[in-house]
């Protein structure tokens, strides 16, 4: 089969693998706290995310004093990462002024890459209060 010139033969697998190779580069913090809320109905915790990875933490801390190596929330958009509020079927993460809805659909597919986040992958993902990504599961 002939390609173009300087085209890869299959950009679609290229993606998926540059993604799946983006998650694992991701560092997730705080999993073996809440996987046992997990399962219990009605659980409720937190979670901050930008490209480094994830920190999970029970919902009685503040968001900004969850920080990771590489993983910030300030308050008022200072930090590099989004805070945000997980509830069984629902992931509400809050206005950021650095990222874009785009940019938060993007990390969105990595995280879900994550084996860790197995469990949200059939959830609705909200940002600023407006429904960006419904699972796939």
């Amino acid at each position: 089969m002939a390609m173009a010139p300087g085209r890869p033969a299959m950009p679609v697998v290229l993606s998926q693998n540059r993604f799946l190779h983006d998650a694992r580069s991701m560092i997730v913090y705080g999993f073996d706290s809440i996987a046992p809320m997990l399962e219990q109905d009605g659980y409720l915790f937190k979670m901050l995310a930008n490209d480094s990875g994830v920190v999970f933490f029970p919902h009685t801390k503040e968001h900004r004093d969850a920080t990771q190596p590489g993983i910030k929330y300030a308050d008022d958009s200072r930090g590099n990462a989004l805070a945000a509020m997980v509830k069984p079927g629902r992931i509400e993460i809050r206005s950021h002024r650095q990222f874009t809805d785009e940019r938060v659909k993007r990390l969105i597919d990595r995280i879900l890459l994550l084996p860790e986040l197995e469990f949200a992958r059939s959830f609705v993902f909200t940002y600023q209060a407006r429904t960006l990504a419904l699972g796939t599961d």
